[in-house]
């Protein structure tokens, strides 16, 4: 009996890191991400981590799934996406075998935001003179034109969520020093 409730909890674990490997392929406001997450989407990723586990390739399933490539979709996976009778999860089954994720990149920099003007709280000449402009069409003759410093690129982080069933939990006791004494 308890066998079978940690298999189930191992299986629920590996899907939910088979989500984040699928999550991290889209952007988060895309309808892929929606439908990943939805509870129509979760019968084909269960399907998904009985084959990937029943493949013993690897030594930690979850490894496996974190890992996994979301362009190659297993055949089994691909007709159980195709028995669905939902659209959109056929649809998404498409989309990840398209291996194109339409990323929009970096969002642009608006050259508006490029300017320095007056702000609050403004010196006592800065307001006299945005009194004598209010009203007016033209912009203030305040404003600088600034540029935006060169930050170097962060280093690389890794993606991938810690699969705690193979590592362990950490509590406080773990970290605490044994040889000194308890206060």
């Amino acid at each position: 009996m308890a066998a079978v409730a940690w298999n189930e909890l191992k299986r629920l674990r590996h899907r939910d890191l088979l989500r984040g490997a699928l999550l991290n392929a889209f952007e988060q406001d895309q309808l892929e991400c929606r439908v990943i997450q939805s509870a129509k989407f979760r019968p084909v990723l269960s399907r998904w981590v009985d084959v990937l586990t029943a493949t013993g390739s690897r030594p930690h399933a979850g490894v496996a799934c974190q890992e996994v490539d979301p362009q190659s979709v297993p055949a089994e996976v691909q007709q159980a996406a195709k028995d669905s009778k939902d659209p959109e999860v056929r649809w998404l089954v498409k989309r990840l075998l398209s291996g194109d994720r339409m990323h929009r990149g970096p969002a642009h920099y608006p050259s508006n935001y490029l300017q320095k003007g007056p702000q609050f709280p403004f010196q006592p000449w800065e307001f006299n003179y945005l009194k004598t402009r209010t009203g007016s069409i033209r912009g203030t003759e305040l404003l600088t034109k600034i540029e935006l410093p060169k930050v170097k690129a962060p280093p690389p982080v890794d993606p991938r969520p810690r699969d705690l069933w193979a590592e362990g939990c950490l509590d406080d006791a773990d970290l605490a020093d044994f040889r000194k004494p308890a206060k």
